[in-house]
């Protein structure tokens, strides 16, 4: 198991046992109550949005990154943020949308409004939201052309002008008006057949069970797998806000995760996860825990960190490099605003110019434009 990868399958471990843990010390309420009733307000919340972001309290990171880019460009990195909204239509819960079948890219966004926004540190660099089957984006190219200068580009704006004169002549007023914080919308309506055609010269055939799989249950199989090696504990003493530390015994926690893998039928890649050697994990895994915290705020899901220290020293060769102080945050909120409608709409066709690329690009595959 490469570097790398055991890193990323530790930190996924722990965030999804910080998400279904239950078992405590006793308050007001116990754990297990805290989380039961998370779990309802985000069933029956309308919109609910999560945040990836880096905190990085001591700067060990921004000094790491600063050896491969500029000090502006570390800063922007460590201090930006992912945000995807979830928002199902009309009256819909987020409960609603638990357990049905989901269908084709055009169901989909019937019935489910979105938002996509990534930060860097000082603003919005994008935003995406699809609502009513509409497409809208929007690119701060200010705040682009700021990094890219910071990391030695000359002339962006120039630059991107050719690019895009040379690509499609047409897209050059798409660009005039990004730069003046309008939107571009694009009607997806008009081109779900061709996506369609698209995504289905690539796509890999379904899984026969795919229909079937149980994915509750296999959840309940691989948390009961490696409860035992996962300590959950209360770190402050207040009812109304909850943090509590979790503790992961990597090495045997991995295992325990990797035999319920190899014994389940219905997942993706069956072949390679069954190869997956456990005393590989040995080799890559240094004994230690990985940690992180959960917070509940009045019995409602607001945060979820794990220490990238832990995860680092979980490295059999963990390097000079400390990660002390920094930990990856996702923060949730189950009461967001509804995904609207954008003001300051561009009245530019972005369809047109992606109808002639779809139509040249499925014809190249055989299919009819």
């Amino acid at each position: 198991m490469h570097r790398p990868a055991t890193r990323f399958v530790v930190g996924a471990l722990v965030f999804a046992l910080s998400a279904t843990a239950g078992c405590g010390a006793q308050k007001q309420r116990t754990i297990k109550a805290e989380f039961a009733s998370a779990q309802t307000n985000l069933d029956n919340s309308q919109a609910a949005s999560v945040t990836l972001r880096l905190k990085d309290s001591s700067g060990s990171l921004s000094a790491l990154l600063s050896k491969e880019s500029n000090a502006a460009q570390a800063a922007a990195f460590a201090g930006g943020s992912i945000t995807v909204t979830v928002d199902p239509v009309g009256t819909q819960t987020l409960k609603d949308l638990r357990g049905t079948a989901p269908g084709d890219a055009e169901d989909m966004f019937k019935g489910v409004n979105m938002a996509f926004v990534v930060r860097d540190d000082k603003a919005a660099l994008g935003e995406i939201r699809i609502v009513d089957g509409n497409l809208y984006i929007q690119v701060n190219l200010t705040e682009i052309g700021r990094l890219a200068k910071a990391g030695g580009v000359t002339d962006f704006d120039a630059k991107l002008d050719d690019a895009v004169a040379s690509a499609d002549p047409k897209l050059a007023q798409g660009i005039v008006d990004l730069r003046a914080g309008k939107w571009i919308k694009l009607p997806l309506a008009r081109y779900f057949d061709q996506l369609k055609q698209l995504g289905g010269a690539f796509a890999s055939p379904a899984p026969s069970t795919a229909d079937t799989f149980d994915v509750p249950g296999f959840g309940r199989t691989l948390y009961d797998a490696v409860q035992p090696f996962v300590t959950v504990t209360d770190a402050n003493n207040t009812s109304d806000v909850r943090v509590l530390d979790v503790k992961v015994q990597a090495r045997p926690a991995l295992k325990a995760a990797l035999k319920v893998l190899a014994a389940t039928d219905g997942l993706p890649y069956p072949d390679v996860i069954k190869e997956l050697d456990p005393a590989e994990i040995d080799k890559h895994v240094a004994e230690g825990t990985a940690n992180g915290t959960i917070t509940l705020r009045s019995g409602h899901l607001s945060q979820v960190t794990v220490d990238l220290e832990s995860l680092r020293l979980l490295d059999v060769d963990p390097g000079t490099d400390s990660l002390a102080g920094t930990e990856v945050v996702v923060d949730i909120d189950d009461s967001s605003d509804a995904v609207q409608v954008p003001d300051n709409v561009s009245s530019f066709d972005l369809g047109a110019a992606l109808e002639q690329f779809l139509q040249g690009f499925t014809g190249s595959l055989g299919y009819a434009g």
